[in-house]
């Protein structure tokens, strides 16, 4: 990361430290959905041929975009079966995560918007990111999971997204995933989303890459799965 990025990066999330908790309680007063249905978007590779269950190695994470053009998603095979279970919220709701799909129901996706204050993974670097079971993380020591290095706050993937350590005061969103006929659709998003606040906190760098804030929400029908390193100049681990 250069300095200008530095320093950009934090200035962003001084803005963000401005927020007190009740702010972020007022995101769960707020009664959000925890369920919202979006365009069906079909997952491709580079070559726009469709992704499939097995184009993706165990332990590994790869980014889409759904279901906004601007909108980065993490899907990842944890190489283990996950089970549906419950995620509970901070102010006492709760709802269903469905599990993996695929063979051995190993497959999740995730936004890669960070629910603290909206760190995201840019060209440029990013700061959220998966540790697989085989990379444990240098400050939490914790492996098989999705860490914030921005705050360290510390999501497991195997729990619907659920905060394991950190400021995060909800989970991850996670990115619903249907196999039809092989092939592999994301449909819609399950939990606190932050695409509203995304959109506000980044709003002049996303018209500066999309031309546009209404670019920058365009919906998807179709979004290619790429290798997060084709994409992330630098992926800032912790």
């Amino acid at each position: 990361m250069n300095r200008r990025d530095l320093i950009k990066t934090c200035s962003l999330m001084a803005v963000g430290s401005m927020f007190s908790k009740g702010f972020f309680d007022s995101i769960l007063a707020s009664e959000k959905e925890t369920y919202k249905a979006y365009q069906k978007a079909l997952l491709v590779k580079e070559d726009l041929t469709p992704f499939t269950v097995k184009d993706i190695s165990p332990n590994t994470a790869l980014l889409f975009y759904y279901p906004y053009r601007s909108t980065p998603c993490y899907i990842i095979n944890t190489g283990e079966e996950v089970k549906p279970t419950k995620v509970k919220l901070s102010n006492g709701k709760e709802y269903e995560f469905k599990g993996g799909i695929g063979q051995k129901k190993s497959i999740v996706a995730y936004s890669a918007i960070c629910p603290h204050q909206w760190s995201y993974p840019s060209k440029d670097f990013s700061l959220i990111n998966y540790y697989p079971s085989n990379e444990k993380s240098q400050t939490t020591g914790k492996s098989g999971v999705i860490q914030c290095c921005a705050h360290i706050s510390v999501f497991d993937p195997k729990s619907g997204g659920q905060v394991l350590e950190g400021p995060a005061e909800v989970p991850l969103a996670c990115i619903e995933l249907i196999e039809e006929e092989g092939k592999i659709y994301a449909t819609g998003v399950l939990g606190i989303n932050q695409f509203e606040e995304f959109f506000d906190m980044y709003k002049s760098d996303l018209i500066d890459q999309y031309g546009g804030l209404e670019k920058a929400k365009e919906q998807l029908d179709k979004t290619v799965v790429m290798e997060v390193g084709k994409y992330v100049k630098e992926q800032i681990k912790c």
